[in-house]
């Protein structure tokens, strides 16, 4: 190796090292970056720089892993269904992405859903167009790294705000979907569908969707 090839070399070496911790993948920053306590405030000057979604977790910042392509056509079929669909109802629903966060005050947390929908008009964090407070219905798309999360924890600080009625976990490896209801006498009613001859309620909403049409044109061998 030539005295030019060695320097190119290592000059790639070093803006990749400087790319992962830019990025937040740098292990010396992830070890320091672990102690530390962050404030509300701290979290959303990361987050706004951030090209990956962080969440704030009563102090601590987790980094979002990037979906699958998958995952990201099921939440778009979800949220288009759920648009569609709404938008024929006598009660205003909106509906909103993955880009809006939800404020779990009980928690001192936010966090990304893959789809949000509220009944009448969103109520924002602190004037933050951008973090809802008063979610009715959460959907969540599942990932191998993040469902325990998403059907445990994520579940729990969830229940914990008042307006909060309805959970949709949708599989994205199978035809198959859980619904979580909080009934009149608030306690939760949970309810798996499993097929693509089958449909799920939202009873939250009030409409009925079939299970091939969240999961149209998905190769569940891919």
């Amino acid at each position: 190796m030539s005295f030019v090839e060695f320097i190119l070399l290592l000059l790639v070496a070093t803006k990749l090292h400087i790319l992962r911790c830019t990025l937040k993948v740098c292990p010396m920053i992830e070890a320091l970056e672990k102690e530390k306590v962050y404030s509300v405030d701290e979290y959303f000057a990361l987050d706004e720089q951030s090209k990956e979604k962080l969440e704030y977790r009563n102090g601590k910042i987790k980094v979002m892993s990037g979906g699958t392509a998958k995952h990201s056509e099921i939440a778009a079929r979800i949220i288009a269904i759920l648009v569609n669909t709404l938008d024929q109802s006598d009660i205003k629903y909106r509906v909103y992405t993955s880009d809006t966060k939800i404020q779990i005050p009980s928690y001192s947390t936010f966090v990304y859903p893959d789809a949000v929908v509220v009944s009448l008009e969103p109520e924002f964090y602190q004037d933050r167009k951008d973090i809802i407070t008063n979610p009715l219905l959460v959907v969540e798309v599942l990932s191998p790294s993040t469902q325990n999360y998403d059907r445990d924890g994520k579940f729990l600080a969830y229940r914990t705000i008042p307006s909060f009625q309805e959970y949709l976990l949708i599989d994205q490896d199978r035809p198959q979907v859980t619904t979580f209801y909080r009934n009149e006498a608030r306690h939760w009613e949970d309810n798996d569908i499993m097929g693509l001859d089958k449909t799920v309620t939202l009873r939250s909403v009030d409409c009925e969707i079939p299970l091939s049409r969240i999961y149209k044109n998905i190769d569940f061998g891919a």
